[in-house]
């Protein structure tokens, strides 16, 4: 048989970007289940082995045709529902690509090829070269476009800012979660919030319910290790010294018990003999947590010997498989664009040839009533206005913007003190206004609310409201005012197919002091661990870990909250994951860390010590990295 090796250029193949076109052919057309292991063998394979960097323009079909043919190999041999060893999959490929010898996929009689099966480019290996033929790519083309129209592609091309954007509390649909039904719903998408500031207390009930009711189905769904049965509250009573697994919110009762609540309701907890995880959460109550112990009907209390955390999904299977395309962040305004795999790959497309645009998130408790705060702010921006190469499309500045806390109460603030805060806006936006280039490049600055920033009825409540307008005096800069966007803390950044939540709270010293003390002999020896440097390093960077983890696995902003403004409560769940996290937690210093595919990046305080040289994020979206810099 006469062979051509074509010759293709390598490329390596983010997992978030592949991931939609190998999952409709895995899970949705040959109903396996994709996991991460099988989704990078395969990103591995077409990237390296057979298409390389052509493998979704002029070789896409070409893409699809192989990965069809592994799972439909896989299938045949039997190996499991799991898509998932990477061995086998290799040894699959190896069978099917690298045997010349195969006559499934060599022709019987090379002579009489024709030319235009001979121009089918299939990468790197001939024996692909007749897996099918021009007719059958055509009608393939004709069923599944997974590159849009070209007028719609330039469309979106065109108009790609619509779908870069902060968004508030109330500037998102109303997502909520029906656990009977156990899908997703958008609710009131154009409903207006007079008084979005106002707590309803009824509504607490229903959305702590539903909130128990996902992370119970989503813990059920992934624990592939083990297969669990939940025992309610109530179906404890008078099954004595039987062991069972709960889960429920640990909290303490009027009589400083600690219990565990489910939606049946409750029982006493003997924390005394606990087991679990410490170096990768903290403990604290309102978390939603699963324990297994012993119930005994003398005390009518539960022994618990072990405790775990949530189990989380990506955030690819919630979007497709429980949300359903729904516009979930209110993106689609034209209800235009079909909110499917193939829009995200091409909101990618765009992420990826905007090479120039990056993001700045500055610390929180950025003082405009401390004067050194202005100094070394001016020397940042000057930075970003002298850049040769771009401009920051964004610079996120993050409060409080006052070192004394600014209550609307005259009769705990003078007048003095609004007008303070006032006038020191305005000498920001003269400074602002010095840096011409970046006012030409059109930089939007976006600033976030702390704990010392006015509010109305809703303060210590999550989510806050931005900032009042009249704080703000318009007049004095009319042609940069447009660019400031004053938002509510949290905020959400859309940009394209990414999702960035970001949040001014200090955590870290919260669930420290929070944190359950099972048995305060256990941190005896802490002391002398951190006399060594590298120690208190290890340490710190744990503690960082755990911050995030819990946040994460909690699926929630703030498990910790007892009372929160429960309307919005679905704004501060993490359903699904996002892309990143932004934390302003001036209660440690900067981090970056991961945990379940989620960055979390602490900003920390803008200004910790006068002498030092302030740092600032920068966050490149179409790396998807983010770059500690300084002054």
């Amino acid at each position: 048989m006469n062979t051509i090796d074509h010759i293709i250029l390598p490329v390596d193949i983010p997992n978030h970007v592949i991931r939609p076109i190998i999952y409709r052919i895995v899970t949705k057309q040959h109903n396996l289940l994709l996991t991460t292991k099988g989704l990078e063998t395969l990103a591995y394979i077409i990237g390296s082995k057979v298409v390389g960097s052509d493998w979704r323009t002029t070789k896409l079909n070409y893409t699809k045709q192989i990965v069809d043919l592994i799972v439909k190999e896989w299938i045949k041999k039997g190996l499991g529902k799991n898509f998932d060893d990477k061995e086998k999959i290799m040894t699959i490929y190896r069978e099917l690509f690298e045997n010349k010898n195969n006559s499934k996929f060599t022709s019987a009689d090379n002579e009489n090829e024709n030319e235009d099966q001979m121009d089918l480019d299939p990468g790197n290996s001939t024996s692909i070269q007749n897996i099918v033929t021009s007719n059958e790519i055509d009608n393939e083309s004709s069923m599944i476009n997974i590159s849009m129209d070209v007028e719609l592609e330039q469309d979106l091309l065109k108009n790609y800012n619509q779908f870069i954007k902060f968004l508030s509390f109330y500037e998102q649909p109303l997502l909520k979660y029906d656990h009977l039904s156990k899908i997703f719903r958008i609710e009131n998408k154009q409903k207006n919030y007079p008084h979005k500031n106002l707590i309803n207390p009824l509504l607490k009930s229903d959305t702590l319910i539903q909130r128990f009711e996902l992370i119970k189905n989503k813990y059920l769904k992934n624990n592939n290790n083990n297969i669990t049965k939940f025992t309610s509250a109530k179906d404890l009573l008078g099954r004595n010294e039987e062991l069972f697994t709960l889960i429920g919110v640990v909290r303490k009762n009027f009589k400083n018990e600690w219990i565990l609540e489910d939606p049946s309701g409750s029982v006493k907890l003997i924390l005394s003999h606990l087991n679990y995880d410490e170096k990768c959460f903290f403990f604290i109550p309102g978390q939603i947590v699963i324990l297994e112990g012993i119930y005994f009907t003398v005390g009518e209390e539960f022994q618990v010997a072990n405790l775990s955390f949530p189990i989380t999904e990506s955030r690819g299977e919630t979007v497709l498989k429980r949300l359903n395309k729904m516009d979930y962040l209110g993106i689609n305004d034209g209800n235009k664009y079909v909110l499917d795999e193939d829009f995200w790959i091409k909101l990618e497309e765009i992420n990826l040839k905007l090479t120039r645009n990056w993001i700045a998130f500055l610390g929180g408790d950025l003082f405009l009533d401390v004067e050194s705060n202005f100094a070394k702010l001016e020397s940042i921006l000057s930075r970003f206005d002298e850049d040769q190469v771009s401009k920051p499309k964004f610079i996120v500045f993050q409060g409080s913007f006052t070192s004394k806390p600014l209550v609307l109460d005259i009769m705990t603030n003078s007048p003095n003190g609004f007008k303070e805060y006032s006038d020191n806006f305005n000498k920001l936006f003269q400074l602002l206004s010095k840096f011409d280039n970046l006012k030409n490049a059109k930089t939007q600055f976006v600033f976030i609310p702390g704990d010392n920033d006015p509010w109305f009825e809703n303060n210590g409540i999550y989510p806050r409201g931005s900032i009042p307008p009249f704080f703000v005096k318009k007049q004095s800069f009319p042609t940069l005012i447009p660019n400031c966007h004053f938002k509510s803390n949290p905020v959400r950044l859309v940009y394209l197919n990414q999702e960035i939540l970001i949040v001014n709270h200090d955590y870290y010293r919260q669930f420290v002091s929070l944190n359950i003390d099972i048995d305060s002999n256990k941190y005896v020896g802490r002391k002398n661990e951190d006399s060594f440097i590298i120690d208190k390093l290890e340490r710190q960077s744990r503690e960082n870990f755990k911050v995030a983890n819990t946040i994460i696995t909690q699926q929630h902003l703030f498990p910790h909250k007892n009372t929160l403004n429960w309307e919005f409560d679905h704004y501060l769940q993490l359903n699904p994951l996002p892309n990143s996290i932004i934390l302003a937690d001036t209660s440690c210093s900067k981090y970056e860390t991961e945990s379940n595919g989620v960055k979390v990046v602490n900003t920390g305080k803008f200004n910790g010590l006068s002498n030092e040289s302030v740092g600032w994020w920068e966050y490149i979206p179409f790396k998807r990295v983010y770059v500690w810099e300084q002054s």
